[in-house]
């Protein structure tokens, strides 16, 4: 990696393809690849409408409103992806070895999963959902498929672009 990382982030964020989400049916994602990389979820869903989902069904899954009250002091000092009127914005990014799966277990995870576990709440599915995601070798320069590789790029996509509201590390 000779380039700097700006570049390369800058590249990582142009191969994102968009897959809208069923919290409904599975059938959504059978276009990701079952292949390492980055993803986000995107919704168009208002904060107030997450934190008024209550506790998650299992307590491995993320608990969405006190995820949102962990970021507090990030949403007072603008560092949190907000919400631009009704459109869709960032409220999870992340790393996965299996695209497929990670999408998978953040709409139904399994309970001993760190997940979101979208489709146990059935308010949250009269909202538009997006799982956006670039295998990692769709990114030639990145180089080869690094688990510290992934996340150092996760963690810099945060720093460069705010952190998603349902993110907890």
């Amino acid at each position: 990696m000779n380039e700097p990382i700006e570049r390369i982030i800058c590249r990582i964020e142009s191969n994102f393809k968009s897959v809208p989400m069923d919290l409904t049916y599975d059938s959504w994602k059978q276009s990701i690849p079952a292949e390492p990389g980055w993803y986000l979820i995107e919704t168009n869903t208002p904060i107030e409408e997450l934190k008024s989902v209550g506790p998650p069904q299992y307590p491995a899954h993320i608990n969405i409103p006190k995820a949102i009250d962990n970021v507090s002091a990030l949403i007072s000092v603008g560092a949190a992806i907000k919400q631009s009127g009704n459109n869709h914005y960032v409220v999870y990014n992340g790393e996965a070895q299996n695209l497929k799966s990670r999408a998978r277990e953040h709409v139904r995870g399994h309970r001993k999963t760190f997940c979101l576990g979208l489709a146990n709440y059935p308010a949250l599915r009269e909202y538009g959902w997006r799982f956006c995601y670039v295998p990692v070798s769709s990114c030639e320069d990145v180089g080869s498929d690094d688990k510290s590789l992934r996340l150092f790029f996760e963690q810099v996509w945060r720093a460069t672009y705010g952190w998603p509201i349902l993110c907890k590390r």
